[in-house]
Parts: C-alpha cells; structure tokens; sequence
C-alpha cells in the first residue's frame, strides 16, 4: 500500500509545481523521476540509469515522428494551405459552416497541435461572424472540439505516440489509428451539436469567402492523407493477408507502412507546398525544430517516467495484484480512462496525462499478457478519451479557446468544459462499444 502512496506523492508533485509554482512540465516531470525513485527505494545509479534509458528508448523509438509529424504542420501553416482549406470547404458546406469548421480541425489535427490549430483557424471563424449572424461561440467551439479530439486520439500527436511507446505497443501504431479515426467521429460530432445550439437561423454571405482552385488542394490533402493511408493499410493488409512471403504488395506496404517510412513521405511531399514566391523552406523548418524541441525533451521524459516505475517494485506489486483481482479487460478500459481523466482534470496537460497514465498501465498490461493487437489500440484510445476529460483553467487550451471567443471563466466552463466533459464521454462509450464488436 505504501508504495501507491509513492506514486500518488510523485504525481502530486507533478500537478502542484506545474499548476501552483508554474513550473515548466519538463522540470517537473524530471525531478519527479528521482523522487519517485528515492520514495521507492531505488539506488540513485539505478534511477539514473533508469532516467537515460527511458529517454533514449523513447526518443528512438518516436522522436523522428514527432520532428516529421510538426514540420508537416508548419509546412501546411505557412504555405497558406489551412486557410485554403478552410475557405474551400466553407464554400462547399455553404450554410453549415459550424460542421465544416468541426470537420476542418478534426482533420487537421492530425498534423497540427490543437493550440497552433486554433489560433491559425480562429481566423476563418472571425471572417465568417463578419458575413453571417453565426456566433463566434459556436464556431469556435465546433473548431476547438474537432481539434481536441484528433490531438488525444490519433497518432503521430505526441501523446498517443508516447503512450504506444510506453506500452511497447509501436508495432501496433496502424491499429491505434483506426481505432482513434472511429472513435474520433462521434466524439469530435458532440462538440458539433453542442455548439450548434449557440446559433439558430444560420445565414451566411458566400460572396465573402475567397474562391480556391480545388487543383490547389491536391498537394495538402496528401501531405495530411499518405502516412494515415499508407500506415492504415499496411495494418489492415496484416490482418487479411496471412501468406506474407508470396504476396509483393503485401510486402512493399509494409515497408512504406512502416511509419516512420510513411512520416517520411509524407514530409517530402510538404516540400512541394511553397509556392515560387514563398522561398523560405529553411526558415520553416527551423521553426519547426524550434517547436519540436520542448515536446521531444517532455514525451522523453515521460518515457524516463515510466522506466522508473518499471525497475520499481510497483511492477511486481501491481503484477501480483491484477492476478489476485482477476481483473478483465473491460477493467483495463475503465481503469484506463479514470486514471487519465484524474491527470488531466488535476494538472491540465493531455500529452502528460497520456505519458503518465500509460506509465502507471504498463505494469498491468504485462501481468495479463495482453498480446491483441486490437485490445492494445482500444486501450491507448481510452487513455486518450480520459486525457480530453476535462479541459478547465490549469489547461493552456481553455485559455487559448474561451480568450479568442471573449467567453469570462464561467461561460468558458459552461461551454468549453463542459463540452470536453461530454466528448470523453461519449469517447469512452464508444470504446466499449467497439470492444463487443471487435475484441
């Protein structure tokens, strides 16, 4: 028992120099690997010992993802690419623009972070309130939903990617994506009804918005689509195909839908996106290391987490008591959701709800022996639903979202809160009822 309460007291730690003395998460989480390790009585070589090789086996196993996924994202950004999106499907939804917008950030969530997202689409939403009577509460809470739900969900975001790391769960990357694409849909639609009641008759000037070549779209719409596609059917191919060796096909998609190999395509692809004007590729890029930077050292960090607690004796407690409690994989879903939604709600950050939550999991996981390839993709998606629930003040998102929508703190926790309370909600339900189906 005592050693539960180590781990608590690690995590608290976590949560109060983050929320209360503004430490930066990857201060806290890197004292908190030595004083989770002294609390539970590790030699100090051991935890730094522990420290290196949980940062480095993350590092090499997600770092270069990660570094692809972000100058994708910039690429987009810069390129003028969002907005072109955005003005393309607005033209083409017409009226229904708050679906669009939803449509728009689950979309491009996959490669931007939901905070640069929003700021760069917030953009599209105030052009549409100035030719519409749209409140810019609804539009921007169907955008900030739509955002939200791919950034906890769908990998390459850094948090699922660290969580299938922490698991040892990378060749599974495919599966993990599927199912976050499935369980993303009704989650990112309750953030579409639930701002679409801030609007009735919804009417909007088209001659307002920018007219786009659709040729255009071409090079944005692969740049966002080829990794997805070609890592998803490269999974699905592993799951129908069973003569690996007389199959070519098979075999060239699982090299390219190594994904890394995918990533990396993706990423030359985006080298295409400037135009002959926009000479400043070298610029980009290194605003993209510039932001990559501080996520590798955090999702690392995470992993250093989780290898101390794994030489710890929590491994072998936690082992010996998921046997005595025979606990089922449904508990595993529910534990998974509870214990990320607890670090989310407490500290704010959903990536480090999903290293942290992923840590603590990983010990229980390998007392079952969980080797389904399906069960590991619906338990990474648990995790991230409880890692979008809830986003209130200790959250940098809430603040970017209620800020741009001129929404005070209570109206922010009426609508923006409440509406992550529900999308984690429904997330989680429809994880289990996937699980019926599938496992």
């Amino acid at each position: 028992m005592l050693i539960f309460i180590y781990l608590a007291l690690s995590i608290l730690f976590i949560i109060i120099t983050t929320s209360k003395f503004n430490w930066h998460p990857i201060f806290s989480l890197f004292f908190a690997c030595f004083l989770c390790g002294i609390l539970m009585g590790l030699p100090l070589f051991e935890i730094i010992n522990s420290i290196k090789n949980g940062f480095a086996n993350t590092l090499k196993s997600i770092g270069l993802i990660i570094v692809f996924s972000i100058i994708m994202g910039e690429f987009l950004k810069e390129s003028g690419s969002i907005e072109m999106f955005g003005n393309i499907i607005l033209s083409k939804f017409k009226n229904n623009s708050i679906l669009s917008l939803n449509f728009l950030g689950l979309f491009l969530g996959i490669v931007v972070f939901c905070d640069s997202g929003f700021l760069i689409l917030n953009s599209i939403s105030k052009s549409i309130v100035s030719s519409s009577n749209i409140s810019l509460a609804s539009l921007n809470l169907s955008l900030s939903g739509g955002l939200y739900t791919s950034h906890t969900l769908i990998p390459p975001t850094p948090g699922p990617l660290a969580a299938i790391s922490n698991l040892n769960a990378n060749e599974f990357i495919g599966y993990t994506i599927i199912i976050g694409s499935i369980v993303s849909i009704p989650s990112s639609l309750v953030s579409f009804f639930y701002a679409k009641k801030f609007s009735k008759n919804i009417q909007i000037d088209l001659s307002k918005i920018k007219n786009v070549n659709n040729k255009n779209l071409m090079l944005p719409v692969l740049v966002i689509l080829t990794p997805t596609l070609l890592i998803g059917s490269s999974t699905l191919l592993n799951i129908i195909e069973h003569n690996e060796s007389s199959n070519p096909i098979f075999q060239i998609l699982k090299v390219l839908g190594n994904p890394l190999i995918a990533i990396s395509i993706g990423t030359i692809i985006c080298f295409l996106l400037p135009s002959k004007k926009q000479n400043n590729k070298k610029k980009w890029i290194q605003n993209s290391l510039k932001i990559s930077g501080p996520i590798l050292i955090l999702t690392s960090l995470g992993g250093a987490f989780g290898e101390v607690l794994k030489n710890s004796d929590l491994s072998n407690i936690i082992n010996q008591s998921a046997l005595t409690l025979s606990l089922s994989p449904v508990h595993i879903l529910f534990f998974s959701f509870i214990i990320c939604a607890l670090l989310k709600t407490s500290q704010g950050s959903s990536t480090s709800s999903l290293i942290i939550g992923s840590s603590i999991l990983f010990p229980i996981l390998q007392s079952m022996n969980i080797s389904d390839p399906w069960m590991f993709a619906l338990i990474i998606a648990s995790l991230g639903s409880g890692a979008m629930t809830v986003s209130h003040a200790n959250d940098s998102y809430f603040w970017i979202v209620t800020q741009s929508t001129s929404l005070n703190i209570s109206e922010g926790y009426k609508k923006f809160t409440l509406m992550t309370l529900f999308q984690g909600m429904i997330s989680f339900i429809t994880i289990l009822i996937l699980y019926k189906i599938i496992v």
